[in-house]
């Protein structure tokens, strides 16, 4: 179980972090490769720092991009090393919503060139690597970490995806675009590929085989879905999923990578699809031979193998626009009535502005609005009725308040007190003013003594109110 040299991709977080610490621990050669140079070192530094005699060592490689691939092999061959095991476990998982196509650098769709052509022709370009140490050892192996989504029925499809088509092979046709769809054929094609490597590589002592790591809600491959998607896959879904034993963990992933790579009952098995440490029967759709010839076969054109006619990818289309919400388009009739609106606050605005006072609601009237117009015509203010003028009071604010008294009497006037109740317009508070029949004697004379019917008389005071 020590001593191999072993490359694992996507190496810098979640089972691929986790595999290479552990294979590490167990005395083996490790190379991470990984797309982010910082990421990648950060890893090798966190596992040097639990175990400071970890062979653990960074190379940078983008799957997503073929020449990134090609430079990355090269650079393998320059550290002068054997290869005993290749651990392709990148890959990228976009928003399952999502309609609208990414690409990587070689035209290819982003989901299926980063999880399915990158790590294609990694494989066939360390094939002579794994083959020399195969023959030498008798045992060199290939570990493709796939899903169960691959397979079109699986419940976490949720019946959204379609069967595959070779003549689609990018979902370049209107209307078969999403992010599950993409996902799933990169897996099929992963699968498919395994067996018909597996079926090539027989007596060369190079084992292939594919697994599923299973549902496991902490790891990086959802990075790219929308921030809500992660939120409710990390701390909603992925705590009930792991009640209902749906979920997996990180360590349960990464020790499948492990025990593939090395543990020695897996030698000389090869070409079989693994889940939860068994053997598994992979897809109807992936188990068809005649398309996984044809699916080898256009892979080994797109990545320009020796011994195939080149095929380059389409271009893509021009830049697709993500659909964005339109805004409701106001008719001229809701323009007319806001704009409007807005000239009636403008003009309220810049007469509320000449006022001498604080402004106020509308039907609200001072008690000196008399006394301003005598300032205005130079003419006397005029007397309220039933009751003397109005004299000016500047020191607060009056309000003209009126007051409603029934007289009920029939030749004797009011002698007991009465409570009136009057609420200022315009304020905040209510008060009670008692009025004694000496300050209504004024009152009972216009209303008149003595007639035997109820009258209602209105007049004008001035309340000075404070705070």
């Amino acid at each position: 179980m020590t001593g191999r040299v072993i490359i694992v991709t996507g190496a810098n977080s979640g089972i691929g972090f986790e595999a290479a610490k552990k294979l590490c621990e167990a005395g083996n050669d490790v190379i991470l490769a990984c797309r982010n140079e910082e990421k990648g070192k950060a890893a090798v530094e966190k596992i040097l720092q639990e175990n400071p005699n970890a062979l653990a060592t960074f190379l940078q490689l983008d799957v997503a991009d073929l020449a990134s691939v090609r430079k990355f092999v090269e650079d393998f061959h320059a550290l002068g090393k054997k290869l005993n095991v290749l651990v392709n476990n990148a890959g990228v998982f976009l928003n399952r919503s999502e309609r609208v196509r990414e690409f990587t650098k070689d035209n290819f769709e982003l989901t299926m060139g980063t999880n399915y052509l990158g790590p294609f022709l990694l494989t066939h370009l360390l094939l002579d690597d794994l083959k020399k140490t195969g023959s030498e050892s008798g045992d060199s192996r290939i570990v493709m970490v796939a899903s169960s989504l691959h397979d079109t029925n699986d419940r976490g499809n949720r019946g959204g995806v379609k069967p595959f088509d070779l003549e689609n092979f990018f979902l370049e046709k209107d209307g078969t675009y999403n992010g599950q769809q993409a996902y799933k054929n990169s897996k099929l094609a992963m699968v498919m590929s395994t067996y018909s490597l597996a079926r090539k590589l027989e007596g060369s002592g190079v084992s292939v085989n594919c697994m599923c790591p299973g549902f496991i809600p902490s790891t990086q491959l959802s990075r790219h879905a929308s921030s809500a998607s992660r939120f409710m896959l990390k701390y909603l879904m992925g705590p009930v999923f792991k009640v209902a034993k749906i979920s997996r963990t990180v360590d349960h992933g990464s020790k499948m990578i492990v025990e593939l790579s090395v543990n020695e009952k897996y030698k000389d098995v090869s070409g079989k699809y693994f889940k939860d440490f068994e053997e598994a029967e992979s897809s109807e759709e992936s188990r068809n031979e005649e398309l996984q010839g044809q699916v080898y076969e256009l892979s080994a054109r797109y990545c320009h193998l020796e011994g195939y006619e080149p095929l380059d990818a389409p271009a893509p289309p021009p830049p697709e626009e993500k659909p964005v919400k339109v805004k409701k388009v106001k008719t001229p009739k809701k323009e007319k009535k806001e704009e409007e609106a807005v000239a009636e606050d403008k003009t309220a605005k810049e007469e509320g502005e000449k006022k001498d006072g604080p402004e106020v609601a509308d039907g609200i009237k001072y008690a000196d609005e008399d006394d301003k117009s005598e300032e205005k015509t130079g003419e006397p203010a005029k007397p309220k009725e039933g009751g003397e003028p109005v004299k000016e009071e500047k020191t607060e604010e009056p309000v003209q308040v009126t007051i409603t008294v029934e007289d009920v009497s029939t030749d004797k006037p009011n002698t007991e007190g009465e409570e009136v109740k009057k609420t200022e317009e315009g304020g905040e508070d209510k008060k009670e003013i008692n009025k004694t029949a000496e300050d209504k004697k004024e009152i009972n004379e216009t209303a008149g003594k003595g007639d035997g019917v109820s009258k209602a008389v209105e007049i004008t005071a001035e309340i000075t109110t404070q705070g």
